[in-house]
C-alpha cells in the first residue's frame, strides 16, 4: 500500500493556490461573482433531477419538484441579468435568502424518493455566513431560512403537531452549527486579513521610506548576498559605479570598474577588492581607494559590515562608500601649504636664534641689552616650537617610516628636564626629577623627545611663580611610565575630553592669554599611540594636572 505524506511544503503550496484563487475571484466583477456563487446549487439540483429520473421518474412530474427547479433557474437568470455593481454590496445576499424557496419546494416535492435533501441548504447558509456582513444577522437569517425550509411544507398540509415539528429540527440544527462555524472562521479570517494588509502596508511604507533615505544620503550603499551577487544599490552608489567605468565598458560587470589603492596606479585584482575581501572575512573600515582614472577619478572611503538573515545565518555584506575626493584634495592642499610655510618660517627663525646667541657672547653688552636678547631668544624658541608642531602635523600619515632604536626613557626625561631648567629658574618654578632606573623602550627618539618637551613645557607654561613641577619615571609591569605633575591652572571637566584634539585649547588658557596652537598634546597622543602606548591626564581646576605617558618596555 502506498502512503502519501503531506509535508509543510505541500500545505504551503495548497494555501498559496487557495489564496491565489481567492484573489482572482475577488478581482472579478460583481455579476460574475454572484453567478459563480450560485452555480453550485443549480448544478446540484440538476444532479438531483438526473438521479430522480433514473430512480422514480413519475416523481419528476410532481408540482413541488417542478416548481422548485423552475424557481432555481429563475434565480440563476436574475443573477445573470441584475446589474449588481450598481446596487449596494449587501444586496447580493438576497440571492442565498431566496435559495431557501426552491430548496423547500424540491424537498417537499420528492419527499420519500431521496433523503437528506435538506442538507442542500448548506450552500445558501455558507454563502450568508461566509459573507462577513453582519455575522450575527447572517447566522439568524440562515437559521430562520433552514427552519422555514423544513416547517413550511408541514404548515401547508396542517401537520403542525409538536412531534412533527421536532422531528424536522435536526437539519436546521446542523445548518446552525455550520453557519456559526462558517461565521467564526470568516470573521477570524477577515481580521487576520486586515492585520496582514496593515502589516503589508506598514512594510511597504518602511521600504519606501528606507529607499528614499538611502537615495537621499550622500553615501553610496551596496548590499551583496553571501555569494557576492548585488542585491541593492542606491542612487549614489550607481553614480560612483558609473564614475569608475572606462568609456569603452559595457557596465554589466563589476570587474570592469577601475579601482586602485590610494597612491597606486596598479589596478586591483578582483580578490583584493572590498566586496571580495569583506566576503572573505577581512575587516574593512574607512579604507581609501581611487575610483576611475584621470581628472574624473574619485576618492572613496569604503567600510563593510556583515548582516544576518532571519535564521541568524550570514546573509551577505553591506558596503558604504563615501565620496571624499574634495576632502582628500583639501587635506593634501592644507598639508602642502603648512609644510611649505613651516619651512619658510624656520629659515629666518634659525637665523634670528643664531645671531641672538652670537650677540649674547659679546662682552660689551650691558645687563639691559642682555636681558632683551634673552627675551628675544625665548620668544624665538617658542615660535620655532610652534612651527615644529605645525610641521609635524602637516606630515601626519606620510609614508615615511621613522627609525626605531633602543632608548632609555628615563634618560630622555632627565634630558628634557635639563633643557627646561633655565626656563623654570627664570620663572621661579621648582623643577624636580625622579628617574633613577633605566627604562628601555624601542621608539623614535625625535617623537619621544617631542612628547616629553611638550609636557614639561606645558607644565611650566600653565604654572605660577612659586609652584613646583614633579617629573617621574618608573616601571609599571611591562610598561615604562613617565608622569609630569604641576600645580598650575588645571583643566575643567568639560575640556578634558577634547584636549587631545587638534587645534583645541581650553577656555582658561585663552582667557589667560597663554600662547599656543592647540597641536602639542594632539601630536603627543599620536606619537604615543604609534609606539603602542597612550597618554593620559587627570586634572582639577585650581589644583593642577598630571599627565601620564605609558610606553611598552623592551627586553
Amino acid at each position: 500500500m502506498n502512503i502519501t505524506y503531506v509535508t509543510g511544503g505541500d500545505v504551503e503550496r495548497v494555501l498559496d493556490a487557495l489564496l491565489h484563487a481567492q484573489n482572482r475571484f475577488q478581482r472579478l466583477d460583481a455579476r460574475r461573482r454572484v453567478v459563480i456563487s450560485q452555480l453550485p446549487l443549480n448544478v446540484t439540483l440538476l444532479l438531483v433531477a438526473v438521479v430522480v429520473l433514473f430512480t422514480d421518474r413519475p416523481a419528476m412530474e410532481r408540482p413541488g419538484f417542478v416548481a422548485g427547479q423552475a424557481v432555481a433557474l429563475l434565480i440563476l437568470g436574475l443573477c445573470l441579468l441584475v446589474p449588481w455593481n450598481r446596487l449596494p454590496g449587501w444586496s447580493i445576499l438576497l440571492v442565498p435568502v431566496m435559495d431557501f424557496i426552491p430548496l423547500a419546494l424540491v424537498r417537499s416535492g420528492i419527499e420519500g424518493v431521496l433523503s437528506g435533501l435538506g442538507l442542500l441548504a448548506v450552500f445558501p447558509v455558507m454563502w450568508l455566513a461566509g459573507s462577513g456582513y453582519r455575522p450575527r444577522l447572517a447566522v439568524a437569517v440562515s437559521t430562520l431560512g433552514s427552519l422555514l425550509m423544513v416547517w413550511t411544507p408541514l404548515l401547508a398540509v396542517g401537520s403542525t403537531a409538536p412531534h412533527n415539528l421536532v422531528a424536522e429540527i435536526v437539519v436546521p440544527f446542523m445548518l446552525l452549527a455550520v453557519a456559526i462555524a462558517m461565521s467564526v472562521l470568516t470573521v477570524s479570517g477577515m481580521t487576520q486579513q486586515r492585520r496582514v494588509e496593515e502589516l503589508l502596508a506598514q512594510s511597504k511604507t518602511r521600504e519606501r521610506l528606507l529607499d528614499t533615505i538611502l537615495d537621499t544620503v550622500d553615501v553610496g550603499v551596496l548590499v551583496v548576498d553571501s555569494s557576492g551577487k548585488d542585491v541593492f544599490m542606491n542612487a549614489k552608489q550607481r553614480q560612483l559605479f558609473l564614475a569608475g567605468l572606462p568609456d569603452e565598458a559595457s557596465g554589466a560587470d563589476d570587474s570592469e570598474v577601475l579601482l586602485y589603492r590610494d597612491g597606486s596606479d596598479e589596478l586591483l585584482p578582483l580578490e583584493q577588492r572590498p566586496v571580495a575581501r569583506a566576503l572573505a572575512g577581512d575587516p574593512i573600515s574607512h579604507e581609501l581607494y581611487r575610483l576611475g582614472r584621470g581628472t574624473d577619478a574619485r576618492m572613496v572611503s569604503v567600510s563593510a559590515r556583515e548582516f544576518l538573515d532571519a535564521a541568524g545565518d550570514r546573509g551577505g555584506m553591506v558596503l558604504a562608500c563615501s565620496d571624499v575626493t574634495e576632502v582628500v584634495v583639501a587635506v593634501r592642499a592644507r598639508d602642502s601649504f603648512l609644510s611649505a610655510m613651516s619651512h619658510e618660517f624656520r629659515t629666518p627663525l634659525t637665523s634670528l636664534l643664531g645671531y641672538a646667541e652670537l650677540l649674547q657672547d659679546d662682552t660689551s653688552l650691558g645687563p639691559s641689552a642682555r636681558a632683551d636678547l634673552q627675551v628675544m631668544s625665548r620668544n624665538a624658541r617658542h615660535l620655532r616650537k610652534m612651527v615644529d608642531d605645525i610641521l609635524a602635523a602637516s606630515v601626519e600619515g606620510s609614508s615615511v617610516e621613522t627609525q626605531r632604536t633602543r632608548l632609555d626613557l628615563a634618560r630622555l626625561l632627565r634630558q628634557a628636564a635639563a633643557s627646561a631648567m633655565p626656563e623654570a629658574e627664570g620663572r621661579g618654578i621648582e623643577l624636580r626629577v625622579v628617574a633613577d632606573d633605566d627604562l628601555p623602550v624601542l621608539g623614535d627618539r625625535t617623537g619621544l623627545v617631542r612628547i616629553l618637551d611638550n609636557l614639561v613645557s606645558n607644565a611650566l607654561k600653565y604654572s605660577d611663580t612659586g609652584t613646583s613641577v614633579l617629573m617621574t619615571a618608573e616601571r609599571d609591569g611591562r610598561s615604562a611610565v613617565c608622569r609630569i605633575e604641576d600645580q598650575g591652572l588645571g583643566i575643567a571637566p568639560e575640556d578634558l575630553g577634547r584636549i587631545f584634539t587638534r587645534f583645541q585649547r581650553t577656555d582658561a588658557a585663552r582667557r589667560a592669554g597663554i600662547p599656543g596652537t592647540g597641536l602639542g598634546l594632539a601630536l603627543a597622543q599620536e606619537v604615543a599611540e604609534q609606539h603602542g602606548g597612550r597618554l593620559e591626564v587627570a586634572s582639577e581646576v585650581g589644583v593642577g594636572s598630571v599627565f601620564t605617558l605609558r610606553i611598552p618596555l623592551t627586553e
